[in-house]
């Protein structure tokens, strides 16, 4: 993917999730299709807070040659911030807003600043470049989870 199409993909994300949440009730995106497997809510929020960590790595990289950019567990933030009773409206917004800021910051970038890099603890040395590649990859993969997920749900959910 160019750039401009990264960039395109996450201004989408957020119409892309709301479309598919969209008329879906409260039991249907809090269902989980197995124990361990996350619903249509926890995606959500998993790409709200992945949208916000991805935007603080990318500053970090922009700002510190070289910078460290620390592993999380996503699991026990899905935990923590108790993703199954989190607002759905609150999400939207949310991921509109980190994932908006984060096109809006990349689209900003000049050539060079596309090459810095950073040391990801689990993938190693990688550019805001490729780390981008990654993020519209990740937030493919689970819109396509979303709708697999809404797929399953049982007519009238």
């Amino acid at each position: 993917m160019t750039g401009q199409q990264i960039i395109d993909a996450l201004r989408a994300l957020p119409n892309q999730i709301e479309e598919l949440a969209l008329g879906l009730s409260e039991d249907a995106l809090r269902w989980r299709p197995s124990p361990g497997e996350w619903s249509i809510k926890e995606v959500c929020c998993h790409l709200r807070d992945s949208s916000e960590i991805d935007g603080e790595r990318i500053r970090l990289m922009l700002s510190e040659d070289d910078a460290f950019l620390p592993s999380y567990d996503q699991e026990a933030l899905a935990r923590e911030r108790d993703y199954q009773n989190e607002s759905m409206p609150l999400v939207l917004t949310a991921v509109r807003a980190f994932s908006g800021g984060l096109a809006y910051l990349l689209g900003k970038l000049d050539e060079g600043e596309w090459q810095r890099t950073g040391r990801h603890e689990e993938r190693g040395p990688i550019s805001i470049a490729q780390y981008a590649q990654l993020l519209a990859d990740h937030a493919r993969e689970h819109l396509g989870q979303i709708r697999a997920l809404r797929g399953q749900l049982a007519p009238g959910r």
